[in-house]
C-alpha cells in the first residue's frame, strides 16, 4: 500500500487495556468494535508497546478447525497428538517458560469449542493474562469477566500525525473509522497528487455527484474502484471534465483504462482508450507512461511475449519518467519470473527496487509486483528459505499472505498455510487486489489438503466470482488448487485430467513454473508415466534445482525405481519440502519386492508425515504407523534422542539384554540396519 502515517490515537483505550492486564483481580481485557475499527492493530501495538517483555502465546482462531485444539495446533506436538485439555495445558505452559505470559486471541468469537475450552483452562492456571478481540466470548469462556474495551469509529480522535484539521475531518467522515479504507484513501490521494503535505487539496465529491474537476473525478473514481465499485467509477469518469494538456489526457486515459481492465474486465475498451491517448498525446514522458501501462495489461492477461515487446519498446523510447520506468521494470521482472527466467527476473527486481529507493513514494505501487516477482523466482527454484527471508512481499499484505501460505504448504505445515490464506482472504473483503488469485488459490489448496472441503469450495467460488479475462497470469494458483478439491472428494482420476489441462494451458502461455508444478502434481497422484517425458523436456531449460528434481521424481516413479525415489525423497527434504519428501518415500515403499527395503521406505515416509500437519494425499494413504509395541516405540524414541542401551535400561527399568533384543526387533520392523541408522531415521527435525 506504500507508506502511511503513524497511528496516533486510542491513548485512553490503550491505557485501559494496560490496566486490565496488570490487574490480577480479572483475567485481562476484551477489545470489541465494528469491523475495520482497528482491533487487530491495537492488539499488536499493545503487545509491542505495553508488555514487550512478556512471552506471548497466540490462539489462532480459524486455524485447523477439524483438528483437536486447532487454534493452538502450532504449539502442540505433531508426532503424538494431544487429546486432553490437561495435557495441552501442560505442553503450552512448558513452551511459555516460567512466570506470567500473555495469551492473545484475535477474533476470539471464531474459536472452535475445544480451543475455547483450552483457552479457558490456560487462564485458570493463574499465569496467563488474556488479551482478546472479537464480537463476543464463545460459550466455554462465558464465565470469564475481562474488562470490556469498546472501540468507536475513528471519527473524533487524531487519526494521523501531520495532517491538518480539515483533512482529518474529511477522512474521518469518508471512512467512518474503517482503517483499511483509510489506508487506501491515503494511497490514492498521494498517487493522484490530491493529498500533499498533509492536506487534501481538492476533496472528492460524494458518490453520485458529478465531479467539479478532473482531479476530483480521478480521486473519487480511484476510491470507488478500490472499494469494488467499478461501475460507479466508470460512470464518474465517463462524465468527468476534460483538459487538453498531455498530462491531463494521460492521467484520465490511464485511470479509465485501469478501471475498465481490472474492475470490469473489458480489455478491448481499455486498449482503445490507451490507443486514443497515444494518438493525441505528444509529450515523450507521458507517452512512455501510456506504453508502460499497455505492457502491464499484456502481462496481466498472460500475453508474455507481447508484454516484453511492449516493455522493451517503452524503455527504448524517449522521455524518461520515474513512474513509467518503474512500471516497465516491474513488467519485465514479473514476466521473466512467470516464464521461468530466474536470473533475469532477479536482475530486474534488483534494478526496480533501486529505482524505488530514489522515487518512492511516486512509484510505490510497483513495489508489490517487484517483490512478488522475487518470491516467484525463489519458489520456482525451490529455495523456500529465500522466499521467506527475502522474497515474501511486504508491500502488499495479500501477496505476502499468498507467498507465506505457499511456502508453508510445501513444508507440510498445512494448518499454518490455511491460516495465512484466511488472513489474506479477509483483506480481500473490501475491493480489488492484483493478488486475489494467488491468495484464494492457496487458501483453497491448503483447505483441500486439510480436508476442509467447505472452505476449499468457498475459496474457489470466490475466485470464480473475482476472475477476469484481463487477469489470467496471476490466477494459475486457482487452476492448480481446483484438482486438489477433487482429490479430497476421492475423484483422483478427474483431478489428474484437471492438472493436465492446467499444465497444457500454462505451457501454451509459456508460464513454465506453473506447468512444472501441475505436471509434478500428476506424479504425486500416481500417474508419473503420463508426464515423465514432458517434465524432462521442461527441466532441460529450467533454471534452479526444483524442475530437474521434479523430472527425476517422475522418471523414478514411472520406472518403479526404489533407490531413485528414496534419493528424490532426501533431495526434497533438503529443500525443506517435507510433504513431497514423504510422498516420494511412500511411493518407494510400494515398489520394492524386498520386505526390509519396503519397510525402510515406509518408515521414512511415516517419519516425514509426522513432521507435517494432519494431511493425507493419495501417496500417503499407506504411510501407516510402524508396527511397534508401546515399549518398542519408547525405546526407538530414546534412541532417536541419543540414549545408549545402558541409559535406556536404567530409564525404563529393563534388563540391558531385553533392551538389546528389542532394538534388534525394532530395526527389523523398520527396515534399518542398526541403532545408528535408527537414530538418524527418527532424529527430531531441527
Amino acid at each position: 500500500m506504500g507508506t502511511t502515517w503513524s497511528f496516533a490515537g486510542r491513548e485512553a483505550e490503550t491505557a485501559a487495556i494496560r490496566d486490565a492486564l496488570f490487574d490480577r483481580s480479572g483475567p485481562g481485557a476484551l477489545v470489541s468494535g465494528a469491523p475495520g475499527s482497528g482491533k487487530s492493530r491495537l492488539l499488536a501495538e499493545v503487545v509491542l508497546g505495553c508488555v514487550p517483555d512478556l512471552p506471548v502465546v497466540e490462539a489462532r482462531a480459524g486455524q485447523a478447525p477439524a483438528v483437536p485444539f486447532g487454534a493452538f495446533a502450532h504449539l502442540l506436538p505433531v508426532r503424538a497428538p494431544v487429546r486432553e485439555v490437561a495435557s495441552a495445558v501442560e505442553t503450552i505452559l512448558a513452551k511459555a517458560g516460567s512466570g506470567t505470559f500473555l495469551l492473545v486471541a484475535d477474533d476470539v468469537h471464531e474459536l472452535d469449542e475445544r480451543s475455547a475450552r483450552l483457552l479457558r483452562a490456560l487462564t485458570g492456571t493463574g499465569r496467563a493474562r488474556l488479551l482478546a478481540a472479537g464480537e463476543r466470548l464463545p460459550e466455554p469462556l462465558a464465565a470469564l469477566t475481562p474488562v470490556p474495551v469498546v472501540l468507536a469509529p475513528l471519527t473524533d480522535i487524531a487519526l494521523f500525525e501531520s495532517v491538518d484539521e480539515p483533512t482529518a475531518a474529511y477522512l474521518a467522515e469518508a471512512t467512518q473509522g474503517d482503517l483499511r479504507l483509510l489506508h487506501e484513501l491515503v494511497r490514492i490521494g498521494r498517487a493522484t497528487g490530491v493529498l500533499r503535505e498533509g492536506h487534501w487539496q481538492d476533496p472528492p465529491a460524494r458518490t453520485g455527484q458529478k465531479a467539479a474537476s478532473l482531479e476530483e473525478a480521478l480521486a473519487q473514481a480511484s476510491m470507488l474502484a478500490a472499494l469494488g465499485r467499478p461501475e460507479e467509477a466508470e460512470e464518474l469518469l465517463a462524465t468527468a471534465p476534460r483538459r487538453p494538456e498531455d498530462r491531463a489526457r494521460t492521467a484520465f486515459a490511464r485511470a479509465r483504462a485501469a478501471n475498465l481492465a481490472y474492475g470490469l474486465g473489458r480489455a478491448e475498451e481499455a486498449e482503445r482508450v490507451l490507443g486514443i491517448a497515444l494518438e493525441t498525446v505528444s509529450q515523450p514522458a507521458e507517452r512512455r507512461r501510456i506504453l508502460a501501462q499497455r505492457a502491464e495489461f499484456a502481462l496481466h492477461r498472460a500475453a508474455c511475449r507481447e508484454a516484453l515487446d511492449l516493455a522493451d519498446d517503452a524503455a527504448s523510447g524517449p522521455g524518461a519518467h520515474p513512474v513509467a520506468d518503474a512500471r516497465i521494470t516491474a513488467v519485465q521482472a514479473v514476466t521473466a519470473a512467470l516464464t521461468g527466467q530466474a536470473a533475469a527476473a532477479l536482475d530486474k527486481v534488483r534494478a526496480g527496487l533501486e529505482e524505488l529507493d530514489v522515487w518512492f513514494p511516486p512509484a510505490s505501487e510497483c513495489a508489490p509486483l517487484l517483490e512478488f516477482a522475487r518470491a516467484e523466482v525463489w519458489l520456482s527454484v525451490g529455495d523456500l528459505d529465500a522466499a521467506v527471508q527475502e522474497g515474501a512481499p511486504s508491500a502488499d499484505p495479500v501477496a505476502h499472505a499468498a507467498t507465506q501460505a505457499r511456502v508453508l504448504r510445501a513444508r507440510g505445515q498445512i494448518h499454518a498455510a490455511l491460516r495465512e490464506g484466511w488472513d489474506g482472504a479477509r483483506l480481500l473483503s473490501r475491493g480489488h487486489s492484483l493478488f486475489a488469485g494467488p491468495c484464494l488459490g492457496e487458501l483453497a489448496h491448503a483447505a483441500a489438503l486439510a480436508g476442509d472441503l467447505a472452505t476449499a469450495r468457498d475459496a474457489l467460488a470466490e475466485a470464480d466470482r473475482r476472475a477476469l479475462p484481463t487477469m489470467r497470469a496471476l490466477w494459475f494458483p486457482v487452476a492448480l488448487a481446483r484438482p486438489w478439491l477433487l482429490v479430497a472428494q476421492g475423484a483422483v482420476g478427474a483431478a489428474v485430467h484437471g492438472l493436465l489441462d492446467a499444465a497444457a494451458a500454462a505451457e501454451a502461455l509459456e508460464l513454465r513454473p506453473y506447468a512444472v508444478a501441475a505436471l509434478h502434481d500428476v506424479v504425486r497422484l500416481g500417474a508419473a508415466g503420463v508426464v515423465a517425458d514432458r517434465l524432462a523436456r521442461l527441466a532441460e531449460d529450467a533454471e534452479g534445482d526444483l524442475a530437474a528434481l521434479c523430472a527425476r521424481h517422475a522418471e523414478a516413479a514411472a520406472a518403479g525405481d526404489w533407490s531413485g525415489l528414496i534419493g528424490v525423497s532426501f533431495e526434497f527434504e533438503g529443500l525443506g519440502m517435507t510433504l513431497h519428501a514423504a510422498e516420494a518415500a511412500a511411493q518407494a515403499a510400494e515398489v520394492h519386492w524386498d520386505k526390509q527395503q519396503a519397510a525402510a521406505a515406509g518408515t521414512r515416509a511415516w517419519v516425514m508425515v509426522q513432521r507435517c500437519d494432519q494431511v493425507r494425499t493419495p501417496a500417503l494413504r499407506t504411510a501407516a504407523v510402524p508396527d511397534l509395541t508401546r515399549i518398542q516405540y519408547e525405546i526407538a524414541e530414546l534412541v532417536a534422542g541419543g540414549a545408549s542401551e545402558a541409559e535406556i535400561s536404567e530409564l525404563m527399568s529393563l534388563p540391558i539384554r531385553t533392551v538389546a533384543d528389542q532394538l534388534v526387533e525394532i530395526c527389523a520392523k523398520l527396515g534399518v540396519s542398526g541403532p545408528e541408522r535408527l537414530a538418524v531415521l527418527l532424529a527430531p527435525e531441527v
